[in-house]
């Protein structure tokens, strides 16, 4: 999802449609097919390349941080026929779109670099959570996410230069919540 919110925000800074510039491609590589025969399309020579420009925004935005020769050379957009328009109007409503087009690979990002692995609850719930199928938890693990998981996702994507700290505040204050149902005095007089 995150190629496509950065394809679009190409043709949003660009003042065009997905259509407009799918359609000035068409009638460039039209006049090419033809020979160039006829009359220049100058209008649609001018905005043709935004097509292409939000096709490499697409790539860079879904393999970024890939090694390049796994990289494609082309995200191979395709105009449908109804778009889903993501046209942002704001910066704060760009980033919340982000993180909400982005929760998923959020939470799995945060598991495979290791946090939710101390076998506490909500670890159990980040993995569970792995197919993003909120209908396997029960309502006990959907509150777990929605206090504890929810809000980390939020500062590791909206914070992350705070995140291990608050990580640690925070792992640290629910670590007291934890019954310990230990039985420590086993030899007792």
């Amino acid at each position: 999802m995150s190629s496509l919110l950065a394809a679009q925000d190409v043709f949003d800074k660009a003042g065009l449609t997905p259509d407009q510039a799918a359609t000035a491609r068409f009638v460039v590589e039209g006049w090419d097919v033809s020979g160039f025969v006829g009359r220049v399309p100058e209008a649609e020579l001018a905005i043709c390349t935004i097509w292409d420009e939000a096709d490499q925004a697409a790539v860079k935005a879904c393999y970024a941080g890939w090694d390049a020769g796994k990289v494609p050379s082309s995200a191979d957009l395709e105009l449908v026929q109804e778009p889903q328009r993501f046209r942002l109007t704001s910066e704060e409503e760009s980033s919340e779109q982000l993180f909400e087009t982005a929760e998923d690979t959020i939470l799995e990002e945060m598991c495979e670099r290791g946090y939710f692995n101390d076998g506490r609850p909500e670890d159990e719930v980040a993995f569970l959570l792995e197919e993003w199928d909120f209908e396997r938890l029960t309502e006990a693990q959907r509150r777990l996410y929605d206090e504890r998981i929810y809000p980390l996702m939020r500062i590791w994507f909206f914070e992350r230069e705070r995140f291990e700290d608050e990580y640690a505040r925070l792992r640290n204050a629910w670590s007291s919540e934890i019954p310990d149902d230990r039985q420590l005095d086993l030899f007792a007089a």
